[in-house]
């Protein structure tokens, strides 16, 4: 879909404005400030963007996330896509000179469900290399993994020896615990994109964020039910137009809910990202659904 740069800057704006207007975010002195209580890390995957996008998309997109990031000071995480990043290591630079936490899919981004697992170990490897010299002159101390689709192999076989990959090479596994299905909102946001009516940005927005919060409530009352506690929260997001435009609205509303802002290796050191799961199903999931619906025949002892 064709539109200028021109009026994406002005279809933001006018969303930014009136999500302003709306929540109050700015100059709403009376409020009584929030203590930050429970922790939340965001992610971002598929670094520079999803792939439908075009060069100047991707750099727009990236911008105006990394913008909104800085304007609350909060520490994110990014997952590349190695075949993507090609022709646009600035976008990755940019990412790291703000102090972000750098992560690797595989290189191709392919689904370890729908590959051997030899080919799927060698496209981790490749996936990492592709951005290790970026990573070492940055001097970011450790590395991380995401699996793609937030798929971990079919059978217990296979998700061992990518555990086992990992732990030889020194990779953290990035889980998540809240995904949310962003990419089914944009997909919305992409047909409505050249309106010039206001109220369809400000329903989809409205119904994004409800949709969010309450992915958020469903992975307290699992944090609850495994921990019997809180947990740093780990939110799952794409890079993406939507997230582009919205994220200072997701900020508002998880402040709103009593979260702070973490980084990635802040936010594993909770106990529950050690904790295994023998989940072998095809949905993708956070890790505390994966938790939840695992065959317990399958865990260690004392799991």
């Amino acid at each position: 879909m064709k539109y200028s740069a021109k009026w994406t800057c002005f279809c933001f704006l006018a969303v930014f404005f009136l999500a302003t207007a709306v929540f109050g975010q700015s100059g709403d002195t009376d409020k009584k400030p929030i203590l930050n209580i429970k922790k939340i890390c965001l992610t971002f995957d598929n670094l520079p963007a999803e792939r439908n996008y075009t060069r100047i998309e991707r750099y727009e997109i990236n911008d105006k996330i990394l913008e909104t990031l800085a304007r609350h000071k909060i520490k994110a995480a990014a997952f590349v896509i190695g075949d993507n990043i090609e022709g646009d290591w600035e976008i990755l630079v940019k990412w790291l000179e703000a102090g972000h936490t750098i992560g690797s899919f595989t290189y191709t981004g392919q689904d370890i469900d729908n590959v051997p697992i030899e080919m799927f170990l060698e496209d981790i490897a490749k996936g990492k290399e592709t951005i290790e010299d970026f990573l070492i002159s940055f001097k970011q101390p450790s590395r991380y993994f995401r699996f793609p689709y937030l798929h971990y192999g079919a059978t217990t076989e296979i998700k061992t020896d990518v555990e086992y990959y990992l732990d030889e090479a020194n990779i953290n596994l990035a889980h998540a615990s809240i995904v949310v299905e962003d990419f089914v909102y944009n997909l919305s946001l992409e047909k409505i994109i050249n309106s010039r009516d206001s109220a369809d940005f400000i329903e989809l927005r409205d119904e994004y964020i409800t949709h969010l919060l309450e992915r958020l409530g469903n992975s307290e009352t699992l944090a609850q039910e495994i921990m019997e506690r809180p947990v740093r929260q780990i939110l799952q997001l794409r890079l993406n137009r939507l997230n582009a435009y919205f994220l200072e609205d997701i900020i508002a509303a998880l402040i709103d809910k009593g979260y702070g802002f973490i980084s990635l290796p802040e936010a594993l050191k909770d106990k529950v990202y050690s904790k295994r799961d023998a989940y072998f199903g095809v949905k993708s999931l956070s890790l505390l659904e994966r938790i939840k619906y695992s065959n317990p025949d399958l865990l260690p002892a004392g799991e």
